[in-house]
């Protein structure tokens, strides 16, 4: 199967989105995370093995044009930790892993799981889902598409 991947363009002065039919997956990642009010979630996204030095990010908002990084790797394994989230890219095993935690409910909102790339980043959208209780499905899977 063909996959459809937008590629975006970023540059000083615009943000361009071009559509491409390569099958062209750079990332794959959950469809769906949630986790319970006060508690944690994580989600994990899978990149191929070429972008194993570059930098990940985890970007919040609707539009992936304006989306605001809440936090990014430098392009190693190092665990980096922000405001209740945190960050750990694996080269093994080619994913990096976003923990968000003490859920607030203003936290449920779309996510993207993202690679900085030159000229085109790869991201993926997760919507994250704050409920109250203790179970629920953690993520949803989705096949490995992406907007990139």
């Amino acid at each position: 199967t063909v996959n459809l991947c937008l590629l975006l363009w970023l540059s000083r002065k615009a943000t361009t989105a071009i559509l491409s039919f390569a099958g062209c997956w750079a990332l794959t990642g959950p469809e769906e995370a949630s986790g319970p009010l006060g508690g944690s979630l994580s989600v994990q996204c899978q990149y191929k093995e070429r972008y194993q030095k570059y930098k990940k990010y985890w970007c919040r908002g609707i539009f992936l044009f304006s989306c605001s990084i809440v936090i990014q790797t430098e392009g190693s394994e190092e665990k980096l930790a922000g405001n209740r989230v945190s960050i750990h890219d694996n080269h093994t095993q080619s994913t990096f892993t976003v923990t968000m935690e003490s859920l607030a409910w203003n936290d449920t909102d779309t996510y993207w799981c993202g690679i900085d790339r030159p000229g085109f980043d790869s991201m993926i959208n997760v919507n994250v889902l704050v409920f109250s209780g203790k179970s629920f499905n953690s993520q949803t899977l989705r096949p490995a598409t992406q907007k990139s």
